[in-house]
């Protein structure tokens, strides 16, 4: 970095003299030039010529002038070196160069940014003297993937790369939306419901190389219990775990739940390795291991990369190795949110207006709403409160005015009165509601969201509707480990966050309305809650779909009567994937399995 701007100060101290051409120049003035001693110059001429830069032929005798020849043009020498970082890996030291030493040259970004982009895609290298190869598949994220752990993870980015790493007991087909075995290859339960066996297949291995055993699923259970107010929701019908022995182990429940199976399916309940989870602390977020088709080698701010495990006991992935690169300034330009890719490109891809692309689409399950905090004292405690906002934030009227991705939001249930546009009170009634639930004109209410681009926009809409009608908001920033702490949810008046939803809807609701990491289990006022709380037991009981849609329906209508959520919309989330890629399809996150992906020739 340091001899790079040294060469851009000696091109920029005779801005009139050509690249290439040779100038006559002494030793002295160069120092001058570069702020340095003699003997420092000519250590840094020697440097810059071993790297091809320049052609330094020093003067011999008194009077004898030397003769400097730069070679590049200084922004095909940043290019150069910013390269050269890239492909040792170093994405994060290039990004910085970039943005340091291309303040006054407005052409460096866009050329970086457009080799960045060829570098994306499917590669393919050939191992010397083997005829064997290696298909690497090279995407981009905006931030790095710093938490990995199972019991701690909020993004939806973060769910999807757990869920290549680690496997839970048992899986959750999308398609036929049924339990499946896993790490449990068989399971039975008792007449009651009480009890369940789970019987643990023998040889599944660790990426650290150990096997598997029953202490191990205990201990990432209770774990999860015991150290998760994100994620400890999944337990709450978790009475005691006892280990018959090292393939054998029963879960005892407090009483029957028919989700309980669903709630083992998940990400967060992901059995980690007792021994390296011990060993590494606080670490283990950052070097995870589990038992999953890949295993991390590296993860820091420049990139996360997996290899595939190959004695994974579901079959080796077909892809041997992912690369994300951490590329904070390209979000923007694929206008993705906790999304890791909007096209994917093989090493040929050029011209995306080839009929042979593949289009692959769909709109997300998950979706994006503003909570009201109506168990918090103040005007927003009283329901007619609640329902005034609820009316001025309509999901419809904010999806018409900033449009993009957003598109009707699809939630559990009979919901289209939670979206569609409501009759905002007259004037006098305004005087009346703000009288009698205590709001002073002026008086601001505080919004939290995430500081991304597509929040950014929906609290300033929210803030610039509310106006309209006399209602201040103030805009309050936070990082998502920030707005997860319960102390800031309880203490928010509205939070713009993301609900997480895929095919299993009743287990989403109970996420929605249970996880600690959320406001809506904050914000309900106490009446609500405690209906809630009913019908959720009842629907935990039910054992058939169409029972528990009863349930949920009912669910959505009291939450719709206590005013505290407004559902805003979901996002569209599309690609393209080149024709020999197959195993290419969106689940409910907008996220695409690797494990799936093959390339045919």
């Amino acid at each position: 970095m340091q001899l790079v701007e040294q060469y851009m100060r000696l091109c920029a101290g005779r801005p009139n003299e050509a690249i290439g051409h040779p100038l006559d120049i002494s030793l002295a003035e160069v120092a001058s030039i570069l702020f340095c001693t003699l003997r420092n110059a000519t250590l840094t001429l020697k440097k810059m010529q071993s790297q091809g830069w320049v052609v330094w032929q020093p003067g011999r005798g008194r009077g004898n002038r030397s003769v400097l020849t730069c070679l590049l043009a200084p922004t095909d020498l940043i290019m150069s070196v910013a390269k050269e970082l890239v492909q040792k890996g170093e994405i994060r030291a290039a990004r910085n160069m970039i943005d340091e030493l291309g303040a006054n040259l407005p052409v460096l970004h866009e050329k970086f940014s457009r080799w960045m982009n060829s570098q994306f895609g499917h590669r393919v290298m050939r191992e010397k003297g083997s005829k064997g190869r290696i298909d690497t598949l090279r995407l981009f994220y905006n931030r790095p993937f710093a938490g990995l752990d199972p019991i701690h993870i909020l993004l939806r980015s973060e769910s999807h790369m757990v869920k290549q790493l680690f496997d839970s007991l048992v899986q959750f087909d999308p398609v036929t939306k049924r339990i499946e075995p896993a790490i449990a290859f068989y399971w039975e339960a008792s007449e009651e419901g009480k009890q369940w066996t789970f019987y643990l297949r023998k040889g599944v291995l660790f990426h650290h190389g150990r096997p598997l055993v029953a202490d191990d699923v205990r201990f990432s259970l209770l774990r999860l219990m015991e150290h998760s107010y994100k994620h400890r929701w999944l337990a709450a019908s978790i009475e005691s775990i006892d280990v018959k022995d090292d393939y054998v182990l029963t879960i005892s429940l407090h009483m029957p739940d028919e989700l309980f199976l669903q709630a083992l399916s998940k990400e967060y309940m992901a059995i980690v390795p007792r021994d390296y989870v011990v060993q590494m602390g606080e670490q283990f977020a950052q070097m995870p291991v589990g038992t999953g088709p890949f295993r991390v080698v590296r993860n820091d701010d420049s990139m996360l990369v997996l290899e595939a495990f190959t004695p994974y006991f579901g079959g080796r992935p077909f892809l041997d190795r992912i690369e994300i690169w951490c590329v904070p300034g390209m979000e923007a330009e694929v206008q993705a949110d906790e999304t890791l890719l909007t096209v994917m490109a093989m090493d040929d891809y050029r011209d995306t207006s080839v009929p042979a692309w593949s289009d692959v689409g769909r709109l997300e399950d998950c979706f994006q709403y503003v909570s009201l905090n109506g168990a918090k004292n103040g005007p927003l405690s009283h329901n007619e409160f609640r329902s005034l906002i609820v009316a001025i934030i309509c999901g419809q009227a904010l999806r018409q005015e900033l449009q993009g991705t957003r598109e009707h939001a699809v939630i559990w249930g009979e919901t289209d009165s939670f979206q569609e546009k409501r009759e905002v009170p007259d004037s006098q009634e305004l005087v009346r509601i703000f009288k009698e639930s205590g709001y002073h004109q002026g008086e601001a209410l505080s919004l939290y969201t995430y500081p991304d681009s597509d929040h950014i926009e929906d609290a300033l809409w929210i803030q610039k509707t509310c106006q309209e009608y006399g209602i201040a908001i103030e805009i309050r920033y936070a990082s998502p480990e920030e707005l997860a702490l319960p102390s800031l949810l309880q203490e928010a008046d509205l939070v713009v966050d993301s609900a997480n939803v895929d095919e299993r809807a009743e287990l989403s609701l109970r996420e929605f309305l249970y996880a600690g990491a959320l406001s809506i289990s904050h914000h309900l006022d106490p009446q609500g809650k405690e209906e809630i709380e009913y019908l959720m037991k009842g629907m935990s009981c039910v054992q058939t779909t169409q029972e528990r849609q009863v349930y949920v329906d009912s669910i959505m209508h009291t939450l719709a009567a206590c005013s505290t959520f407004v559902p805003l919309y979901s996002n569209r989330v599309e690609m393209l994937a080149h024709p020999r890629l197959s195993g290419v399809s969106l689940d409910a996150y907008g996220w695409i399995d690797f494990r799936r992906i093959f390339v045919r020739e």
